[in-house]
């Protein structure tokens, strides 16, 4: 799935005015594997955005199943430009392992991340492809090559500036949001949810805290198009409003509940009562498991 929006031509642009358009991935079954503690469920919808202009395309993020990464590509050439960056936010392999499969249709492109970012894929490969292999079996791609470090803080698309913003957290770090001002548009990686329940079982409380002033760091650009890391395929990404609200709405709500609850199923209860209309109740089940986990096994 797709969508597209097409940017209000500032005096300075190009005649062509650059463009967002979100691809969707599937919402697959996990876990591939049972496996213990991990509950069964579906992990919540990705995103990869294509920031195009007249002759140029840049991709960020750049998904992890195989048969999405095939359309995605498929989407790219179907543009008729030429792809000249992938741009990954942070160390997520759901994020990044598109990127061996999308070199061998485009070898001229380049692929890069932060330099932080690059050490923590180096750091956690080996876990992760484990737990991603758990998780989907057959349908993911095999761990791969890694970006290159990206030299400053900003890339182009037809002369529009894409600009990197590093931030201190979202459901992991290290992690980074990119803001598009030719269009008023923030790609916030996974700091900003939208209809989705957040990841919060790969942070610690401390870290929670910290996660909101990332979404502070994205309130105050005033972005009229936000496009979250995992939302609805259907999701609106013109609800500004709602998911900056939401997601930090639910941040603090989770921190307020989860010193008191009996166990997960209770934290479980008390969120998903307060969020009735979030999707992929999975990923509240496994924050919960592992957040209740730490929680008592520190007492």
């Amino acid at each position: 799935m797709t969508t597209d929006t097409t940017s209000t031509v500032p005096t300075h642009a190009p005649a062509v005015p650059i463009r967002a358009t979100v691809f969707v991935s599937r919402w697959p079954n996990v876990p591939a594997v049972e496996f213990p503690g991990i509950p069964d469920g579906t992990f919540s919808p990705t995103t990869a955005i294509l920031i195009s202009g007249e002759t140029e395309v840049v991709l960020i993020d750049a998904l992890y199943l195989k048969d999405d990464v095939q359309d995605l590509g498929d989407l790219i050439e179907r543009t008729g430009k030429k792809l000249t960056t992938i741009y990954i936010t942070h160390d997520h392999q759901d994020h990044y392992l598109g990127i061996g499969p999308l070199k061998e249709r485009f070898p001229d492109v380049k692929c890069v991340a932060l330099p932080h970012v690059i050490e923590s894929m180096k750091e956690t490969m080996d876990m992760q492809t484990m737990q991603w292999n758990l998780l989907f079996g057959d349908a993911v791609i095999p761990a791969g090559p890694l970006p290159e470090p990206l030299d400053g803080h900003t890339l182009y698309v037809d002369g529009s500036p894409l600009n990197i913003i590093e931030v201190k957290q979202a459901d992991v770090h290290p992690t980074t949001i990119v803001h598009i001002p030719d269009i008023d548009t923030v790609i916030a990686g996974d700091s900003i949810y939208n209809e989705i329940y957040p990841m919060l079982g790969l942070s610690t409380p401390a870290e929670w805290q910290d996660w909101l002033d990332t979404i502070d760091i994205v309130e105050k650009l005033q972005p009229k198009m936000i496009v979250c890391g995992h939302r609805r395929p259907d999701g609106d990404d013109y609800a500004v409003d709602t998911m900056i609200a939401q997601t930090r709405s639910y941040i603090q709500d989770f921190i307020a509940a989860f010193p008191a609850a009996k166990d997960a199923d209770d934290l479980i209860a008390t969120m998903s009562a307060k969020y009735p209309n979030h999707a992929n109740l999975w990923t509240l089940q496994f924050s919960a498991i592992n957040a209740i986990a730490a929680r008592d096994g520190a007492q």
